[in-house]
């Protein structure tokens, strides 16, 4: 995918599934600008799997290795309760 066809899902509840066939469910956050290494970091963060713990988050280093994306705020996996 391209950064303008990511773009719209900063910040909401998604779903992702990457080329390698990876499903992830969270709140999709963009990190950084391209820089000095050509692309933008986006992060996949959803709550935490034990009560008590941590959220839990996956890195994505650009938009290259997402293969579909689509809204999910109707999957509770995939809300990221605001802190």
């Amino acid at each position: 995918m391209t950064p303008e066809e990511v773009q719209p899902y900063v910040g909401k509840a998604v779903r992702i599934q990457m080329a390698d066939g990876e499903m992830l469910a969270g709140t999709l956050h963009m990190q950084g600008d391209p820089g000095g290494h050509g692309h933008i970091h986006y992060a996949v963060v959803s709550d935490p799997v034990e009560p008590g713990g941590a959220p839990v988050g996956v890195m994505i280093h650009g938009p290259g290795p997402i293969a579909t994306i689509e809204l999910a705020g109707d999957d509770p996996a995939a809300v990221e309760t605001p802190r």
